[in-house]
């Protein structure tokens, strides 16, 4: 599938946790939804980002784009932005920072409960960990989920918190 060029305009998502959004037109959404397409490379503004398409009341579809991204992508609320989407090649591919993968490998425990989270859940926490601002805080992070829930063997992120 080719990649899909768009221009489109950064909205608010009413209800949301991540309230900034990017509608994605019907021409667009329609075939990669068909096509059973789930996980997104998206460039906005030629920011690359991956993303997975999302729908909502407003928006039959859209991108969840975070403040910081859209601010490294040079986006803003009600501003309008360059789009190009394409089928992610690793859909399940998950990006950890050398941090939590060094808390990992401390604890053998760990790292197989980690192995056995869906690809959904190790998106999130790895996302969460590599989030932080400050290396001290993404190693912080790394420590404290490695030990209050990989290890104890909890699959609900936080669960405990």
């Amino acid at each position: 599938m080719k990649p899909f060029n768009f221009k489109s305009r950064v909205c608010r998502v009413e209800d949301a946790m991540n309230p900034h959004g990017v509608p994605v037109l019907d021409y667009v959404s329609k075939p990669l939804r068909e096509a059973g397409i789930k996980r997104l490379i998206v460039r906005i503004n030629e920011y690359e980002m991956k993303r997975g398409l999302q729908g909502s009341v407003e928006f039959r579809s859209h991108l969840v784009v975070g403040f910081s991204l859209l601010k490294e992508a040079g986006g803003a609320l009600d501003n309008p932005v360059s789009v190009t989407i394409e089928p992610d090649s690793e859909p399940n591919a998950i990006d950890v920072c050398d941090e939590f993968l060094i808390a990992l490998e401390q604890d053998p425990d760990a790292m197989t409960r980690w192995e056995e989270l869906t690809p959904r859940k190790q998106r999130s926490i790895a996302h969460h960990v590599s989030s932080a601002k400050r290396e001290e805080t993404s190693a912080r992070f790394s420590y404290e989920i490695q030990n209050a829930n990989l290890a104890r063997g909890l699959n609900r992120f936080f669960r405990d918190w």
